[in-house]
């Protein structure tokens, strides 16, 4: 197994980021991603069909804000950044220890990044979270290529609605939306560059680790 992630802290908020690290297992052919069952889709959603919804615990954030629902099975540890720097991050971990996915509250920085191409592969309303302007941020799940197209990246969390705007040169991706406690930052944890094509992207997006992080993610509330 490797759950190793560079230092959360350190790279925050830069746009796109979230393709460098290892979500679920081990042992993946080069350039796959341990997490995604590569049987063609049909067997795969036929499969996903026979899960049972899992036990449910909620993990809050310190300042009693920013609350979301995970998997019994799953665990959370709250990191805390170097002193002098505001915010909290929130590692969420499967039941064999491999990193998923990083919340960070409480930042106050933006986004930066350039031009990409942009495919959406999924998208859903997450309706207990709006921003301070009303703004309502969104779930989304999406390829970016950069340069001549050959790099893509894979990112997945919560967003502006606008980083889910689809076609050439748009804004890349921005993992930051404004909350009233400083921002929440929210990025899945996946290999580079991920998955080796779209089609092992779309099978993934059946499986149950999907279904159960794409839940987390919209029942993301603040209160």
């Amino acid at each position: 197994m490797n759950a190793q992630r560079s230092g959360f802290f350190a790279a925050v908020i830069m746009a796109g980021f979230a393709a460098n690290l290892v979500l679920g297992g081990c042992g993946s052919p080069a350039g796959g991603n341990p997490a995604v069952n590569e049987a063609p889709v049909s067997v795969v959603a036929a499969l996903s069909k026979k899960h049972a919804d899992p036990k449910l615990k909620t993990y809050t954030f310190p300042d009693g804000h920013i609350s979301f629902a995970y998997p019994a099975s799953w665990t959370v540890r709250t990191v805390l950044p170097p002193a002098g720097i505001p915010g909290v991050e929130a590692i969420v971990t499967d039941d064999a220890g491999n990193d998923l996915l990083s919340l960070g509250n409480g930042f106050t920085s933006g986004c930066a990044g350039g031009p990409v191409s942009r495919r959406v592969l999924d998208q859903a309303a997450v309706p207990g979270m709006t921003a301070p302007d009303g703004t309502e941020p969104v779930f989304g799940f999406a390829a970016e290529s950069y340069g001549n197209g050959n790099d893509v990246a894979y990112v997945m969390g919560l967003t502006d609605p606008r980083s889910l705007e689809e076609g050439e040169h748009v804004a890349s991706w921005c993992n930051l939306v404004p909350t009233g406690n400083g921002g929440l930052s929210t990025r899945v944890v996946f290999t580079d560059p991920g998955f080796r094509n779209g089609g092992v992207a779309r099978a993934w997006m059946a499986t149950e680790q999907y279904v159960q992080l794409k839940a987390l993610l919209v029942s993301l509330t603040y209160a």
